[in-house]
């Protein structure tokens, strides 16, 4: 194995392609940044995926990191040699990007201090989908959020989470039973049943069976109360999407439905849940102006925290692989952005492994 020379990266191309480089020089972090030797970054569909489909790209790709401040300019709000984890804001350029061995952070709200008992590739994880799935029920949804001192609320109270083999949608059983929701249906593969069940979930079903819908409304009817919280954590396409197979079902009258991409339904009023609600987004129609919401951006950050500090207890990743080279790094982020990867995260181990010289 070559030893690291410079700040090795994999970046994203004017055309979306993916290839590995190297900076020779460090950057120099300014007011209100830090310099983080990168331990782990984090995998996810949109490393890619926003290239293709918001025409973010032609920078050093990733979001999502865990690592050790090195170098702290004026105004950032952690010292050399703390343990931070977190993600870039979606806006800033290559030297904020995930997946480079050196990289740099603002002192905002989406990074916090990494927690000793909540391991390093589990950190580069764990922000995203934990900020997702508590945008869902904490805010579009309008559940009761959880805090550190006072878990739970009123327990008639049930969810269905569609997609429980997404990152999200696992991460959203584990939220909805520290919530104290019952019951907590969700639909995934078999072969997940059993595991989401470990994490809270009280009702499994596979979504490819003709009667999932059937079975679904009968283990509603048997709580005995309507359905009030719908969470598609899929969103897929096609006649039998997930979002129409949700509307199929019968609901309260106030119901309300969260999904992970903006949908449109001629039944139901779907919000879009997202992983930051500290900066406006301005898109075009249907999604249009999504303004700066401090209240919900608050939220997140305490479920991050407590999801951190609870960190195998109380919220835990269920299957973390760990790659070492850039080339499989490269691999997996495509294959998470085709949607390839279920019922895992994938963390690059840092400083990157390599066979033979970039070139």
């Amino acid at each position: 194995m070559a030893a690291p020379v410079g700040n090795r990266a994999i970046y994203i191309g004017p055309q979306n392609e993916l290839f590995t480089t190297e900076y020779d020089a460090l950057y120099e972090p300014g007011y209100n940044q830090g310099l983080v030797e990168v331990h782990y970054s984090g995998v996810n569909p949109a490393d890619e995926k926003h290239g293709h489909v918001l025409g973010l790209n032609d920078h050093v790709c990733g979001y999502e990191f865990s690592g050790k401040v090195v170098q702290a300019g004026n105004g950032f709000p952690y010292a050399v040699g703390d343990e931070i984890f977190g993600s870039k804001q979606m806006s800033l350029g290559s030297e904020f990007g995930a997946h480079q061995d050196y990289l740099l952070a603002e002192g905002n709200t989406l990074i916090s201090k990494r927690p000793s008992t909540l391991p390093k590739e589990a950190a580069a994880v764990m922000s995203l989908v934990v900020r997702t799935a508590a945008d869902a029920l904490f805010n579009v949804l309008g559940i009761p959020p959880l805090n550190n001192s006072s878990l739970g609320m009123s327990p008639n109270s049930g969810i269905l989470i569609w997609g429980g083999g997404s990152a999200v949608g696992w991460s959203a059983v584990q939220l909805a039973k520290a919530a104290g929701l019952s019951p907590i249906i969700t639909t995934a593969s078999a072969s997940h049943h059993q595991a989401l069940k470990d994490l809270g979930a009280t009702h499994c079903f596979d979504y490819r069976d003709d009667d999932v819908i059937a079975r679904i409304q009968a283990a509603i009817d048997a709580a005995g109360q309507p359905l009030k919280h719908i969470l598609d954590a899929v969103c897929t396409q096609g006649q039998r999407s997930s979002t129409s197979l949700c509307d199929a079902l019968k609901t309260a009258p106030d119901a309300t439905y969260a999904g992970t991409v903006p949908v449109k339904s001629d039944k139901n009023k779907w919000v879009w849940c997202l992983g930051a609600r500290a900066w406006e987004l301005r898109l075009p129609p249907p999604v249009g102006h999504i303004p700066v919401n401090k209240q919900w951006e608050s939220r997140l950050v305490d479920i991050v925290s407590w999801a951190a500090e609870n960190y195998g207890d109380g919220f835990r990743i269920p299957n973390i692989r760990v790659v070492k080279r850039p080339e499989e790094g490269i691999e997996v982020i495509k294959a998470s952005a085709d949607g390839k990867i279920s019922f895992e995260k994938v963390a690059i181990k840092h400083p990157f492994e390599f066979l033979d010289p970039v070139g």
